[in-house]
């Protein structure tokens, strides 16, 4: 199966399930108990996020990126900065690194978000329906 064809899928549940919340809130429930598992399985580590300096930069304290899938900054200006958003590459049609999804930044990492977002030269794909 094409990943076009995953993808219409997904969208297509997505629309039945779109007007019943409860199984949303069943769906975020497995998401929430896999990344347990993965954690406690040491599958996927989450080393980076949870060092001292990283762990202010955290919107939610339970919310790590994993270490293998992270985003690293390099365009580092300071001694206080580090490498660290909590921030993940996603696959999707367009490669291993085709998405990236992040916490909405704190004050305290807006800045390291337009690192980010210069650095991997982010821009907005618009698409036709």
């Amino acid at each position: 199966m094409e990943q076009r064809e995953i993808i219409q899928r997904y969208i297509d549940g997505y629309e039945k399930k779109r007007t019943k919340s409860e199984e949303f809130a069943n769906d975020f429930m497995n998401l929430k108990r896999q990344s347990a598992k993965y954690k406690t399985d040491n599958n996927y580590t989450t080393v980076a996020a949870e060092r001292p300096e990283n762990f202010k930069k955290n919107r939610y304290k339970d919310i790590f990126p994993f270490d293998h899938s992270r985003v690293e900054l390099s365009l580092i200006t300071s001694d206080e900065e580090t490498d660290y958003i909590n921030a993940s590459f996603i696959k999707g049609v367009y490669g291993p690194r085709a998405y990236i999804a992040t916490q909405g930044p704190l004050a305290n990492t807006v800045v390291d978000f337009w690192r980010m977002i210069w650095e991997y030269n982010i821009g907005v794909r618009k698409y036709r329906q």
